[in-house]
């Protein structure tokens, strides 16, 4: 379970137990190699004593010290990743906090202490419960609870304790215990005296571990002896043992085990919270691919090849590596690079099947939004049970069937791949006909990717089907077979998938996607080349004015390619993440119960907004909260921007003012009502709604801005003196949006 849920957590933890195995081979072999001598000396007056020698050779100490050292850095590496992947794997969930922040497991050895680490946002975003755990587990809390836990809170002291002494540069050194020293004597020698001394730590190159004495002792008379002593590995710094078994290496042991049963419980609360998780990192800086120039990309294409890309009929060319697909794209700002790399890493689990199902679903809500991922559900049918798709995907009145089908254990020859995926792509077909006839039959309850559960109206919903092929090395070439079934079907690797939405950064904008292409491209995995041309034919498609004329209120008719060439907010990727950040506040706020259907529908409608004029959006609203901020005391300013895509869509306006309150709240409910009440006018009282969001700065350091939601839906029944004050408030050239 560490694993699936915490795989940088469970490498650290594993690296800790290898360099503790390793320290352990690395000393017995010295104690082999004779690190440890003894001898037995007799002085002329019958006094002697039992000493031991230790013979380091060459570095010994100083490897056993580094090893020791990186045992300690990986177990505070993975208390560290423990919080710093729940804080990431639960930011589909709910924004973050204070973001800059660092984030990581605090260990103090007092309540005041651990007040100051938390005060320090080190573990913002991840679960209260986590949170209460980390509480209980201090080390200053020891001997206040039951004996699992106070191991725990012992492991993390022994931690904090040699973090603190590796530091001031202590060493591991060697810790003697003498139990039964022996000295054997020869009539008439008889031994008067023996006393074993306390442990204790080699100061030197020499340890005495008992004094005796002997007589009547004369020179030439035998004297030997056994040093019964127990000689083991230790870190000296602060080590005072309890008893005999109270040693270095039981001390590392039981901090492994302290660490261990952390990261376990870390997993298993993690695992009792429903919804998806962040996908697992790629090897990429931000976990995407890359749009570069391609003038200037590492593969220095020449003059002539781009020349020719460019003066071609689909004006796109590609390069397929081990792992990434490179394409080369033609667009009327020039010539880019766009590398599709590998799907991300599979989280660990016993079965592929179950860790692809997985991975789609969070590649959907971390590019997307997780409202709109919905995970399977089981309903009894007859004496048996079935399972409602592997998820679905549901935006307004638009769903996406999901199947995944993963090639388990190793790949056979080429021709066996090809067969399989064949039968694969022929049973998922079946699978998803099955699930369409069962949705459009009636509502059913599933759970969102926020924990949220929700009715999923079927028969009010226009679905198609995707095929998720998951495979660690695909077959190229591979013809789709035609599609059967009154419910169209795309088959896609788990690579395209992710490459959709990376690249559109919108739940809505990939769902509507893959109902326009309603059928698979004919050679699987060749979904961003069918992207890249069909983006090219919106480019050059000629723009339609959407809405009435002539334009009123500053108002202007802006058209956009429905799919852009460049990923989603590759041209200022804070002012796209504003957008996402202002769906995330709304996602997350604490609605009731009731509210939480109609607030699925205001984030699909949101959501809808072009993913061509988010980044636009983001840093006008960027903007005019920095204005905000700085605005003059006792002056309030406002900034709009109103979206109207057509007539059967919802009127999208976002405000941002320097101030919130009841005044100001009243006045953005009097600029929503009456936009709304100008649409009527132009359009005629159709079922549309309007949907405004106003963001107004803070300034107590918890968060930046709040976030302030309004929808309105009908005939708003303005009165006309209403309808003139608020124009009169609005409607002057100064204050349009």
């Amino acid at each position: 379970m560490i694993r699936e849920h915490y795989p940088q957590a469970w490498q650290h933890l594993y690296n800790a137990r290898q360099a503790e195995v390793a320290m352990a081979s690395s000393w017995n072999r010295l104690l082999q190699d004779g690190l440890v001598e003894e001898s037995v000396v007799t002085h002329a007056d019958g006094s002697g004593v039992i000493s031991a020698w230790l013979a380091w050779p060459p570095g010994a100490q100083a490897e056993l010290t580094e090893l020791f050292r990186d045992c300690v850095r990986e177990l505070w590496a993975c208390l560290d990743a423990l919080v710093a992947e729940s804080v990431e794997a639960f930011s589909v969930q709910q924004r973050l906090q204070r973001p800059k922040q660092p984030r990581f497991f605090p260990v103090a050895d007092s309540a005041e202490g651990l007040q100051a680490l938390l005060a320090e946002s080190c573990m913002d975003g991840t679960l209260r419960s986590h949170v209460a755990m980390v509480k209980d587990c201090q080390p200053f809390r020891l001997g206040d609870g039951d004996e699992i836990v106070d191991r725990i809170r012992q492991g993390l002291a022994y931690l904090l304790s040699w973090e603190a002494a590796l530091e001031a540069g202590a060493p591991v050194s060697v810790w003697t215990t003498p139990l039964e020293p022996q000295v054997h004597v020869s009539a008439p020698l008889v031994v008067d005296h023996l006393e074993a001394s306390a442990p204790g730590a080699f100061d030197g190159q020499e340890r005495v571990l008992a004094r005796f004495h002997v007589s009547p002792y004369r020179y030439g008379l035998d004297v030997s002896a056994q040093a019964g002593t127990i000689v083991d590995l230790c870190f000296t710094e602060g080590f005072t043992p309890a008893n005999s078994e109270d040693t270095f290496a039981e001390r590392l042991s039981l901090t492994v085990e302290a660490v261990t049963r952390l990261a376990g419980s870390f997993a298993w609360l993690s695992s009792r919270v429903p919804g998806t998780r962040r996908v697992l990192p790629t090897e990429s800086p931000d976990g995407t691919g890359s749009w570069t120039e391609a003038a200037r990309s590492s593969r220095h294409w020449s003059a002539q090849e781009l020349a020719a890309l460019a003066s071609s009929d689909t004006g796109l060319g590609r390069v397929r590596d081990a792992d990434t697909l490179t394409l080369i794209v033609n667009t009327p700002e020039g010539t880019f690079e766009r590398v599709v790399p590998h799907a991300s890493p599979l989280r660990h689990h016993p079965r592929r099947g179950a860790a692809a199902e997985t991975a789609v679903k969070d590649a959907a809500a971390t590019w997307g939004l997780p409202d709109f991922v919905m995970t399977p559900c089981v309903e009894r049918k007859g004496r048996g049970v079935r399972e409602v798709s592997d998820g679905l995907l549901v935006v307004g009145n638009r769903g996406v069937i999901v199947q995944v089908k993963a090639r388990e254990g190793e790949p056979g020859s080429t021709e066996r791949e090809v067969s399989w995926i064949g039968k694969q792509l022929a049973s998922a077909s079946k699978q998803i006909q099955g699930t369409a006839r069962r949705l459009k039959a009636g509502s059913v309850r599933m759970v969102n990717g926020r924990g949220t559960e929700l009715t999923i109206d079927g028969p009010a919903i226009h679905w198609v089907g995707v095929t998720i092929i998951e495979h660690p090395s695909p077959p190229s070439e591979i013809a789709v077979p035609a599609h059967e079934g009154t419910v169209p079907s795309i088959a896609l690797l788990r690579r395209d998938w992710e490459f959709l939405f990376d690249q559109l950064r919108s739940t809505h904008a990939v769902v509507g996607y893959l109902h326009r292409v309603g059928a698979s491209a004919p050679v699987l995995g060749t979904e961003p080349e069918r992207y890249y041309e069909l983006a090219a034919a919106d480019t050059e498609a000629a723009a339609e004015p959407v809405g009435p004329t002539p334009l009123r209120h500053g108002e202007q008719h802006r058209s956009a390619p429905l799919l852009p060439t460049a990923p989603a907010g590759s041209d200022d990727r804070e002012a796209h993440a504003m957008v996402r950040i202002m769906l995330e506040d709304l996602a997350t706020s604490p609605f009731g119960p009731e509210e939480e259907e109609p607030l699925q529908e205001v984030l699909a409608s949101l959501d809808s907004l072009p993913v061509a004029h988010r980044t636009e959006l983001g840093r006008l609203l960027l903007d005019a909260l920095a204005a905000a901020f700085t605005a003059p005391a006792g002056n309030t300013t406002w900034r709009m921007r109103t979206f109207l895509a057509g007539p059967d869509q919802d009127q999208l306006g976002f405000v941002v003012c320097s101030v919130l309150t009841d005044i100001t709240r009243a006045a953005f409910s009097s600029w929503l009502r009456l936009r709304h009440h100008e649409r009527g006018e132009q359009s005629g009282t159709g079922p549309f709604r309007s949907i405004g969001v106003m963001l107004t700065p803070r300034s107590d350091g918890y968060r930046d801005w709040d976030t302030t939601m309004a929808a309105i839906d009908g005939d708003p029944e303005l009165t006309d003196d209403e309808i003139h004050s608020y124009q009169e408030l609005w409607n002057k050239p100064k204050n349009l949006p």
